[in-house]
Order: structure tokens, then C-alpha cells, then sequence
């Protein structure tokens, strides 16, 4: 299995805009870097930071957001 570094650095590299990190309690966890447009818009679904119990979980919740991130660039 990959280390947590390398799983993390993975998910960082897929979703660029997101620091990630494991917690020492084993939840994964998500925050948005940099300056996030339209801020207003972050009630539409989007969010700042995101946690999850597993890695896959987490991931399914980034994708949400890519998504939803990409609909506001329409």
C-alpha cells in the first residue's frame, strides 16, 4: 500500500486548489488554498473545508466540488 504521504500528494495533484491531510484520529481532510472566486457562492453547495472518514469519501466529496466549482466558470 502507498503511504500516506504519497496517497495524499495524489489526491493534491488530482484536485489542485485543496490541502489535504490525515488526522491523527484517521479522518481525511480538505481545505481550499489560495483565493477561492466568488465567494459568495460557497452556499450553493461549495464549501472551504471538507472532512471524511476514508479516503474514498473524501475523494467523492472533491469531485462534488470540482463539479460544482466548474458549473460557476459556465
Amino acid at each position: 500500500m502507498t503511504g500516506w504521504d504519497e496517497r495524499i500528494a495524489q489526491l493534491e495533484s488530482e484536485f489542485p486548489g485543496w490541502h489535504i491531510w490525515r488526522s491523527n484520529a484517521g479522518r481525511w481532510w480538505a481545505t481550499r488554498t489560495g483565493s477561492v472566486p466568488r465567494r459568495d457562492d460557497l452556499g450553493t453547495g461549495r464549501v472551504m473545508t471538507l472532512d471524511a472518514d476514508d479516503e474514498p469519501d473524501l475523494r467523492q466529496q472533491l469531485e462534488s466540488q470540482a463539479s460544482l466549482d466548474r458549473e460557476l466558470e459556465r
